[in-house]
């Protein structure tokens, strides 16, 4: 294994990473910065105002989303279980 094949992995891990959890920290971004914006404008400061939500809409996103989740990481799994025996040679 020479190092274009360590950093093509590198690669796809981190690829892999931000499609998995791009779409729940950009939903829980969307959601926190809302609700910031609506308790400035109204100067309401109650902290549950903003956790609650954000758990809420990322429970949502982890409901609708985890069958593609799950689907992407084993078809990455599998790329990695057909890799191995290409490296002992």
């Amino acid at each position: 294994m020479n190092e274009e094949v360590g950093l093509y992995w590198v690669q796809e891990m981190l690829t892999t990473t931000t499609v998995l959890a791009g779409p729940i920290l950009i939903g829980a971004l969307i959601i926190g910065l809302t609700i910031s914006i609506f308790q400035a404008a109204t100067t309401i400061q109650e902290m549950t105002l903003s956790y609650v939500p954000k758990m809420a809409v990322v429970v949502i996103l982890l409901f609708f989303l985890f069958g593609f989740m799950l689907s992407f990481i084993i078809e990455f799994t599998e790329r990695i279980f057909d890799f191995i025996p290409s490296i002992a040679q």
